[in-house]
């Protein structure tokens, strides 16, 4: 398979696991996640079978992107999300009462049990973190008031690169920043910058590199880019024809409609409402046409920019 890339997309969730979920670039890992969790130090990890299989088959099982256990024990899950999700609050905690479950012995009388984190790498902005500028958030059990913390064992940390927007030149040698660079922009460079041509970075560039994978490797992670690539095109021309075409239908409704309004109360926002409920309309006649031609909610709504709550509430 032909490459037009010379190095990894590292946001894609199957090539992060290729390149960074095996023991020839566990350094790397290991230093990614030193920078990322800061109340112990990992010296060693081992990488775990990813896949959770639930005891009650009513509930969901469980695929991480990539799991591992420290040298200390600590539990840590790692997931790598391009696309905004709704309740993805909700899934990082599912995930994390795996690796609690698990490590309680139901023979035992103990319930204790070692640290867990799940630490979720997006390439969005979450809504419960919207206002605030930080890239990083972590999250843990405190007394409410007086921020006492109650255990250690569960730690939440979400890293939103849908907010890190320094260019190479604004780095400034802090390394998770470099991380974050290297994470969001790294398939789109033609060389390793020199500012990152040093230590881990220099690692990190030299593994992903894809002329330097083994043949198996490379060809996985070309066919995983390029379907993704194909899949945003696809996506961004579907977006455009859908909402074309539903505009036709709809625009001219609601700007009917709130013009109507606006003669009758005398004011300018009758337009600007028939405006607003032009574009709904419009939004809202595209997705009910890729709903008809078989296109399930979640697509509809990936496609759309929207959450899926905001789509059933479109569709009403």
């Amino acid at each position: 398979m032909q490459a037009d890339f010379r190095y990894a997309d590292l946001m894609n969730d199957d090539v992060f696991k290729l390149v960074f979920g095996q023991e020839s670039s566990k350094d790397v890992m290991i230093e990614f996640l030193n920078r990322v969790i800061t109340d112990r130090v990992i010296v060693d990890l081992d990488f775990m079978d990813k896949e959770m299989k639930s005891l009650d088959r009513d509930r969901k099982d469980s695929v991480y992107d990539m799991f591992c256990k420290t040298d200390d024990g600590s539990r840590i899950v790692v997931e790598v999300q391009r696309r905004k999700q709704d309740s993805y609050i909700e899934r990082t905690l599912y995930y994390s009462t795996f690796q609690i479950h698990n490590q309680v012995d139901a023979g035992r009388d103990s319930y204790a049990f070692c640290p867990v984190y799940v630490i979720s790498i997006l390439d969005f902005n979450i809504d419960e973190n919207r206002g605030n500028p930080d890239v990083k958030t972590v999250y843990r059990l405190y007394e409410e008031g007086k921020h006492t913390l109650l255990t250690d064992k569960l730690t939440l940390i979400y890293l939103e690169l849908g907010k890190f927007d320094k260019k190479i030149e604004e780095l400034d040698g802090d390394v998770l920043e470099g991380f974050y660079f290297c994470l969001k922009n790294m398939h789109c460079l033609d060389e390793c910058p020199d500012v990152l041509e040093h230590g881990i970075f220099k690692r990190m560039f030299d593994i992903s590199e894809l002329i330097k994978m083994d043949e198996v490797t490379r060809s996985k992670v070309l066919m995983k880019m390029t379907t993704e690539r194909d899949l945003r095109n696809q996506m961004a021309y579907a977006r455009k024809e859908a909402i074309a075409e539903g505009m036709a239908e709809g625009r001219e409704r609601g700007l009917a409609e709130g013009r109507a309004e606006g003669r009758a109360e005398g004011r300018a926002e009758g337009r600007a409402e028939g405006r607003a409920e032009g574009r709904a309309e419009g939004l809202a006649e595209a997705a009910r046409k890729m709903l008809a031609s078989g296109m399930t909610r979640e697509t509809i709504a990936e496609i759309l920019e929207l959450q899926v709550a905001e789509l059933e509430d479109m569709l009403q």
